[in-house]
């Protein structure tokens, strides 16, 4: 149950977020690095290491929120260093999902998640989006449902929820797991909106004109190295995409309105059919099949 903390040392101690990728810690002093910067999917940062502190990080990464659906909220840092991801809270009748974390959280955007019910069930999907997951459990004590494969990168949570590859934590809110660009990368399919929240799995280019609007997608292993998935893992990204009903795709950082399940597919099955490639198809020859 949440709150149930067999050996709960470990969260007591301050949180600390790398300036280079925004990847949260909980140590006894400044981390001497980060792991997620160390990774293959991400690169080192050029001058060293910075850590800011919860309240170095309110002060310098202003949060904003936004409701950009009817009953869906987007918190968000700007100016922000690191990659920057966006935070949503999906507002239901049986309680409230967090999914993503922003890089930092003020007060001021957590106490406008409490003046809206607080947040009943937390998860992300992977680490380059955990953000600020630390500051919602320290809140709200949410069931935090992470997938298994990626239990080695919470450790500055408390995982309440760990699942396999399909688990549904409120009514229709279903998270499935793709692996492929992290072991344990999810979605969240959101049946009633007809959102996938897909985190890292694609990428979009919107047009500047209308910021909903996907003019390319693409989908990598890595992708600030510009590494491509394998085929096994567009294979198991196709099996988890074509069993949803869906209309349009989130990631962390763009809502694309204009892209669903038949642009998704096409993207997937045009990636199978050849090499592997991580560059961006546009979303007209998409739908044209050329």
């Amino acid at each position: 149950m949440p709150g149930y903390l067999p050996f709960a040392g470990a969260l007591a101690l301050p949180a600390f977020v790398c300036d280079n990728c925004g990847f949260w810690q909980r140590h006894f002093a400044a981390p001497p690095s980060c792991p997620m910067c160390l990774d293959a999917r991400h690169v080192v940062p050029q001058d060293g290491w910075r850590f800011r502190d919860v309240a170095e990080a309110q002060a310098s990464f202003p949060c904003h929120w936004e409701e950009v659906e009817a009953g869906v909220w987007k918190f968000w840092n700007e100016p922000v260093t690191g990659i920057g991801p966006s935070a949503y809270l999906i507002v239901t009748p049986d309680g409230n999902m967090g999914f993503e974390g922003c890089p930092v959280f003020s007060e001021a955007a957590l106490d406008h998640i409490a003046s809206l019910g607080g947040m009943k069930v937390l998860s992300a999907s992977h680490p380059h989006s955990y953000g600020a997951l630390p500051q919602l459990q320290d809140r709200f004590d949410p069931e935090l449902c992470l997938p298994a494969a990626d239990f080695t990168w919470s450790a500055a949570l408390q995982v309440s929820w760990p699942y396999d590859d399909v688990l549904e934590p409120l009514p229709g809110l279903v998270l499935h797991r793709t692996a492929g660009h992290f072991d344990g990368h999810a979605v969240l399919h959101d049946r009633a909106r007809g959102i996938v929240f897909c985190g890292d799995a694609l990428k979009f280019e919107l047009n500047p004109q209308n910021p909903r609007e996907a003019l390319t997608i693409s989908a990598h292993k890595a992708f600030v190295r510009g590494v491509p998935l394998t085929q096994a893992e567009l294979t198991r990204y196709r099996a988890v995409f074509a069993a949803l009903d869906f209309h349009q795709t989130w990631t962390p950082f763009e809502q694309a309105a204009n892209v669903g399940r038949a642009e998704v597919l096409a993207l997937i099955d045009a990636m199978l059919a050849g090499r592997p490639h991580a560059y961006p198809v546009p979303v007209a020859e998409l739908r044209s099949g050329s």
